[in-house]
């Protein structure tokens, strides 16, 4: 006879999508019956998107959907991520952006704001090669109306440092390649930070001394890979410094060759195909607190608050968080403030409490707008990705501290992202859209479409350890990366559940719940690993073949 689980999924991300679909899906002797819960009017996946007219019509068909944030995602770091939107059908397709990297001086009495490229990335893994930034082509214009002579010498000297410019470059990049490779890193690679990685890395012989590579290799560091890193991770420039350096060498080994890609027609197909069979879906439901169920101390009793008003959902064998550490740890003091203070379910629940005051979450900002100013200011330095520095040395104290950030930018020591926006069918009479993500200059009041705050895992030592207890890694070969090792469930998952302790299953699943940086990748993993290793097991049952 069949039996039937209830089950309780707690933010409707991708990791809640996701075990929201295994979960509905058949197997042997059990029925599950899942209850999907957020607190927005919208799918949380979806819900910072906007719609943008794609034609003349204004009908909601003809709109186009901007995804917010950008989803982009890389080969090589997303194979779970890759495989679900191949089973689902979802359409996806190559987009190897181009890149610059660009410094910010803010505007003085004396002269505008600048925002001028330092290097400019063609893409392709660094097959398509370099552009020169127009400030190194700056002396050449200069000497227009001047003599043959004196612009062929420039022209000449303009090229020259633009060469050995790529040269160091290419000597730092092949460097850092080496640097990244699983089998060459020292064993205590999973204890040092990428600041203290960089300081180890610098070439300290004397003839890396006498050609600058010591110079140069600080400058890559600081220049292009800690910008890269804090558009990828969205986090300030203090974080992605305290940020454990193996996660970033995997990203760049298992990235390297790759390919970009987008979703064709947006994550609202992902959430559409996710959700096709799922019937119970509970929008504008903002959970107030979470109690044993008292008819039966195996399941529990969701209360929320909705635009009807005060509903409880009863009878649920397990919880599964798919939200973010912070917003779950509320939830889960309420359930366990209602639990014998002497019980084997409190402990276990503090347990998972302690776990999940390890990680920590930054704020940022996403805009979507018309504002052209926001990019470089040559536009043959513009690309596909605009990375975005405030240039320091040229920003004196009194400036810095009379610089008008606005509530529509982030602190300086972020990086500025601008994606320049290629929309199929987006009427040509219309001003291109740009996404910014943590504007250090607010765009022009009239060009914002839409503002987006969101908060965003940062990978930390500190967190790093706590997640051993919701995740850990088994063991990997020689070869692999810590995400390409196998796998299991952590200790504190379930609280208890898998131990025989009474009360219901508590599960936490996202992005931060797993072997990398804090990415979509992240809350595919740790979802299939809560249902398959967790709720099946407490279940007893198994599915008889993989989910994709």
């Amino acid at each position: 006879m069949t039996r039937q689980v209830k089950v309780a999924v707690v933010g409707s991300g991708l990791a809640g999508l996701t075990a929201t679909y295994l979960l509905n899906k058949p197997v042997a002797d059990v029925e599950f019956e899942v209850h999907l819960f957020e607190k927005a009017p919208m799918l949380g996946m979806d819900s910072s998107s906007v719609s943008l007219p794609a034609s003349d019509s204004s009908s909601v068909e003809d709109a186009w959907r901007v995804d917010v944030p950008m989803r982009s995602f890389q080969g090589g770091y997303y194979p779970q991520l890759i495989a679900l939107y191949t089973r689902l059908e979802v359409a996806f397709r190559e987009a190897n952006f181009t890149y610059s990297f660009s410094l910010l001086t803010p505007p003085s009495s004396t002269r505008g704001r600048q925002i001028n490229a330092t290097m400019i990335y063609n893409g392709s893994s660094g097959c398509a090669g370099l552009s020169m930034p127009s400030i190194l082509d700056e002396p050449y214009h200069l000497t227009k109306g001047k003599g043959f002579l004196t612009r062929a010498f420039t022209r000449v000297w303009t090229v020259s440092l633009f060469v050995l410019l790529t040269l160091y470059i290419g000597v730092c990049y092949v460097r850092m390649l080496f640097y990244s490779l699983p089998f060459w890193r020292p064993k205590w690679i999973h204890k040092m930070t990428f600041e203290e990685w960089a300081k180890w890395t610098i070439p300290k012989d004397i003839f890396s001394k006498w050609t600058g590579m010591d110079l140069a290799w600080i400058d890559y560091t600081q220049s292009v890979l800690l910008p890269l890193f804090s558009a990828v991770c969205t986090a300030p420039e203090e974080d992605v410094l305290r940020h454990p350096v193996e996660e970033f060498l995997d990203y760049i080994w298992l990235t390297l060759g790759t390919h970009h890609y987008v979703v064709t027609h947006g994550v609202r197909e992902v959430v559409a195909r996710l959700t096709a069979s799922v019937q119970n879906i509970h929008l504008a439901s903002t959970i107030t607190s979470i109690s044993p169920d008292p008819n039966d101390p195996n399941r529990s009793n969701i209360e929320c608050d909705t635009p009807e008003g005060p509903r409880v959902h009863t009878g649920f064998h397990h919880i599964i968080f798919a939200t973010q550490a912070t917003r779950a740890a509320p939830l889960l003091r309420s359930y366990r403030d209602a639990l014998s203070p002497t019980s084997s379910k409190r402990q276990a629940v503090d347990a998972q409490l302690q776990c999940l005051e390890n990680f920590k979450y930054c704020s940022t900002i996403v805009i979507n707008h018309t504002d052209p100013t926001l990019l470089p200011n040559n536009p043959g330095d513009q690309r596909d990705l605009n990375l975005i520095c405030l240039d320091r040395e040229a920003v004196t104290d009194q400036e810095n501290g009379t610089f008008d950030w606005s509530a529509t930018t982030v602190p300086p020591s972020y990086t500025m992202a601008t994606h320049v926006l290629c929309l199929p069918r987006y009427p040509t009479h219309l001003p291109p859209v740009f996404q910014t993500t943590n504007p250090l200059i607010s765009p022009e009041e009239g060009s914002i479409l839409s503002v987006a705050r969101l908060e965003r895992a940062v990978l930390s030592m500190e967190s790093k350890e706590a997640l051993k207890g919701l995740y850990r890694e088994e063991g990997r070969k020689w070869w692999q990366c810590a995400s390409q090792g196998s796998a299991r469930l952590g200790e504190l998952q379930g609280a208890g559940r898998l131990a025989d302790i009474q009360g219901s299953g508590i599960w936490i699943c996202g992005s931060y719940v797993y072997a990398g940086i804090p990415l979509l990748e992240g809350c595919v993993v740790s979802a299939r690993s809560v249902v398959e290793q967790g709720v099946y097991v407490a279940e007893g049952v198994y599915s008889t073949s993989p989910p994709w």
